[in-house]
């Protein structure tokens, strides 16, 4: 006899109908009602004695199925019979618990009886989709030799505990394994079937008897509302602890959620039967909200009363630049001030959106960027990036705290930690020194760098500080140096480098706006250049101009940018600011000169080196060597992608803020810093030269010697004074072309940036036309003006040569300047106002005499009379 019956059964008015159960004994010869079979159908067959038999036409895989309601605390019981020796070619499946039909794709369990080999064992399987995980294994050889006959019991018990136990054929039952896995649940519309692997000798050997599925514990408890989640704006995933029954879980009026969103539009099925999609009538809003369900039933008809459940909605929003901020950095843990040693880069969202973390990736300057895991980042909020094995020491501080699997080791004197999101685009990055610090001792560990104002994120180092209290960091927290000040500061063009000869790197002051910096009318080129493209990089400050037409050789062009262009507060650009640029040249002897060297600086003083372009071409420092060549060979590469304009002096030191401080209106732009050759307070010598692709050039080389310094100063004077060159266009290594600076320009005697204190003036000639002088009078006070006499000469032929004598009003010589030396056809000499027998000369009126004598016996003479007005 075989029942099926598919209901719910009472067995007291107050107690929930029992499952139903599944039993067929296959003594009606029918396997296609009462209960229905599915499946290969035709592969099998009720013989004769009334038992299921496989009747495949030949090699095969059949399978045999029936639907019913088989809840988690159930128990099979079968038979089965073998007449042949299992293996893997011929083998038994008997799947108590399905999803679906197709058993060759369902989630669920089964028994298999053959493998390879004389130990065949019963084992259990769970299998996921097509993958099959072994769980317990019984007797090995039980099921082994052919025929295998025997009765099968299986318990499912609360706890999912499996236990199965096996009667061979005249023998007592015999435990197999117990064994607990609650991966997948009964419900009421699971399978229970056979799946008969055979060769064709084995087309008709397997035989299924006495199947009787039946319910060891009834349910009597309603289903449990478990878990609600919003996975968009208009869709809710409801999860139930049970299979449901289809009337009540799929009607829209059971479920009603709270801030006036109301009943559902419509519910359906998610995969499993315990999961729902509810698709909602009006879309959710970002906050807490609550579902309410009712009258939800079970299989087994257990109803439930209300039930509430609050979940979270936010709307994500995508992150732009600058949304969220690396806002303070804790990257040199040691000595500690109090903060666990472990680094951390703090992130805060300083706009009005909600952000998924999940979104963005982070990386240092050298790294590759790591997704960060999934965190809800609220406007005005804080989290803590850091390792995973420093999440622990952190979240004693504060619980903001999000691990990130291959965070960075940051740098101590420097990184760039950086923010992206998926495409690449860079939400912030911050380029840090330890010299952003601001207090004395604090770089050298234990506190961290705190941002100062984030309304102003376009802003470098100006916009950081050390942390100003204990415990070295305020991690979560607002920083200590927070000070929220609008920014009315207009961005500045600082320079221009030409990368090629068409792309442009211009840099301003201050980080842009990128929208308004990527405007190509932003930008003016003089001479006419089209700016086709215009692009911010990764440092918000820089933009690169793409041209439409090459830059010309020996053309220096100015570059502008309009009103057009914006920082990130919206300020625009000062127009009237112009950069010029040019195509670097290779430089030819003399095209740069050294024009003023501060080599015996005061106490506590820096090192100088001056030089001018005294060409018309224009150079990049790139290629470009400084050396002392005097002694021991001491070289410094320059290495700088920055340009020497004709008519520009550029200054190299060590430090830039002591020259800058020690002298007054300087050219601050135009100091570069530079670690120098050594230099000999007493003579040294400094060489200018380039090299690229395997050609050098010496471009100047000056020996200097203290002694070149202004006659009237002593040992100790000359020390913070500059020595300058009097004349560009001279020749370097000429005593007569060199002088001690004066201070009237810049406060102090040098003039680095600046033409200098010293430079020669153009004059008039004698009456006979051989001597020339600048002026006609001098004041050797060193204020910078007229400190000393030039002479200078003009002959008509080569090979003369010259003594020169300066008399006083009485016609007594007092300094000889020259004694038949030989001259050129051109020069010049200098008289610092000095005599031969020492004391300086007073002032009055003095005259110049000259006489030149030639080889030929020709014999040139001229005077000339000028006056010393004040005395040093």
């Amino acid at each position: 006899m075989r029942i099926l019956v598919i209901g719910c059964l009472i067995l007291l008015a107050t107690i929930p109908a029992i499952l139903a159960q599944v039993s067929d004994d296959f003594s009606d010869g029918n396997i296609t009602v009462n209960p229905v079979w599915r499946g290969d159908i035709a592969n099998f067959t009720v013989n004769a004695a009334g038992k299921l038999q496989l009747n495949a036409p030949g090699a095969a895989t059949s399978v045999l199925v029936v639907k019913g309601n088989i809840p988690n605390n159930v128990e099979w019981a079968f038979k089965v019979r073998l007449d042949f020796a299992p293996s893997t070619q011929n083998l038994l499946r008997v799947y108590l618990m399905a999803d679906q039909a197709d058993l060759n794709v369902a989630n669920g369990y089964f028994l298999q009886m053959g493998e390879t080999g004389s130990l065949d064992a019963i084992r259990l399987y769970r299998q996921t989709g097509t993958v099959k995980t072994e769980l317990a294994a019984g007797t090995p050889g039980l099921v082994a030799n052919a025929p295998v006959e025997v009765a099968l019991n299986v318990r499912r018990a609360a706890g999912s505990i499996w236990t199965v136990a096996a009667t061979p054929a005249g023998q007592s039952a015999q435990p197999q394994f117990s064994v607990t896995d609650t991966t997948f649940s009964g419900g009421c519309d699971r399978y229970f079937g056979f799946q008969c692997i055979n060769t064709a000798t084995n087309k008709d050997k397997f035989e299924l008897d006495d199947v009787a599925i039946r319910v060891t514990l009834a349910d009597i408890i309603p289903p449990v509302l478990q878990s609600v989640q919003a996975g968009n704006a208009n869709e809710l995933t409801v999860v139930f602890n049970e299979i449901l029954d289809s009337a009540s879980a799929v009607n829209p009026a059971n479920y009603t959620i709270d801030k006036g969103i109301g009943q559902p539009q419509k519910v359906t099925w998610l995969p499993g039967k315990n999961s729902l999609k509810l698709t909602l009538n009006k879309a959710l809003g970002n906050g807490n909200f609550s579902l309410q369900t009712n009258n939800i039933a079970d299989c087994t008809g257990n109803v439930s009363g209300i039930q509430n459940y609050g979940f979270q909605f936010f709307r994500f929003d995508k992150a732009a630049e600058f949304d969220v901020l690396v806002n303070e950095i804790y990257a040199d843990i040691s000595p500690s001030a109090g903060l666990p040693a472990t680094e951390w880069v703090e992130l805060y969202n300083r706009s009005k959106k909600i952000i998924d973390l999940a979104s963005l990736a982070f990386s240092d300057a050298g790294g590759s960027p790591k997704t960060l895991p999934s965190y809800t980042l609220e406007p005005d909020s804080f989290v803590l990036l850091c390792n995973t094995s420093g999440a622990t020491s952190l979240r004693k501080i504060t619980q903001r705290v999000l691990p990130v699997s291959g965070f960075p080791s940051l740098n101590d004197a420097g990184d760039a930690p950086t923010l992206s999101d998926a495409s690449g685009n860079i939400i912030d990055r911050v380029s840090f020194s330890d010299t952003w610090h601001t207090e004395a001792g604090k770089k050298n560990g234990g506190w961290s760098l705190e941002r100062i104002d984030p309304g102003k994120p376009c802003l470098g180092a100006e916009n950081w500080q050390s942390c100003e209290v204990l415990p070295g960091g305020t991690p979560a927290q607002p920083n200590s140096a927070l000070k929220r000040t609008p920014d009315t500061q207009k961005p500045r063009l600082l320079n221009v480098f030409p990368t090629n000869a068409t792309t442009l790197r211009l840099r301003f002051s201050e980080g842009l706006d990128r929208a308004a910096a990527a405007n190509a009318a932003g930008y003016k080129i003089a001479p006419t250049v089209s700016v086709s493209s215009a692009l911010v990089s990764s440092d918000p400050s820089v933009v690169l101009l793409t041209l439409a037409t090459p830059l010309q050789s020996a053309t220096v062009y100015a570059v502008t940018a309009t009103n057009v262009v914006l920082d990130c507060a919206g300020n625009a650009a000062i127009t009237t600011d112009t950069a010029f640029v040019g195509l670097p040249e290779k430089p030819a002897p003399a095209d740069i000169v050294i024009n003023e060297v501060l080599f015996n600086p005061a106490t506590g003083g820096s090192r100088y080196i001056e030089v001018y372009n005294r060409s018309k071409k224009v150079f990049s420092w790139e290629c470009f060597f400084i050396a002392n060549f005097y002694d021991d060979p001491d070289i410094v590469e320059i290495a700088r992608q920055r340009l020497l304009l004709p008519g520009q002096y550029d200054v190299f030191t060590a430090a830039p803020d002591d020259i800058i401080t020690r002298f007054t209106n300087i050219r601050a732009e135009n100091i570069i810093e530079l670690g120098l050759p050594s230099m000999n307070d007493k003579k040294g010598n400094v060489t200018l030269y380039w090299v690229k692709d395997g050609v050098d050039v010496t471009v100047d080389s000056f020996i200097y010697q203290e002694v070149w310094h202004n006659a009237l100063f002593n040992t100790t004077q000359r020390n913070g004074v500059a020595l300058e060159r009097i004349s560009t266009e001279d020749p370097t290594n000429v005593a007569a072309n060199w002088t001690s600076a004066a201070p009237n320009r810049t406060g102090a005697p040098g003039t680095p940036t600046l033409p200098n204190s010293q430079s020669l003036q153009t004059g008039g000639a004698s009456a006979d036309g051989l001597i020339f002088l600048p002026t006609e009078r001098f004041s050797p006070d060193d204020d910078g003006f007229e400190d000393f006499l030039t002479i200078q000469y003009q002959l008509p032929e080569p090979g003369f040569a010259a003594t020169i004598t300066i008399f006083d009003s009485g016609g007594i010589p007092i300094r000889r300047l020259g004694r038949q030396e030989l001259a050129g056809i051109e020069g010049f000499m200098r008289w610092d106002g000095d005599t031969d027998n020492g004391p300086r000369a007073r002032p009055g009126i003095y005259v110049l005499f000259a006489e030149f004598f030639s080889p030929s016996g020709i014999v040139k003479r001229s005077k000339k009379a000028f006056s010393l007005v004040a005395k040093f």
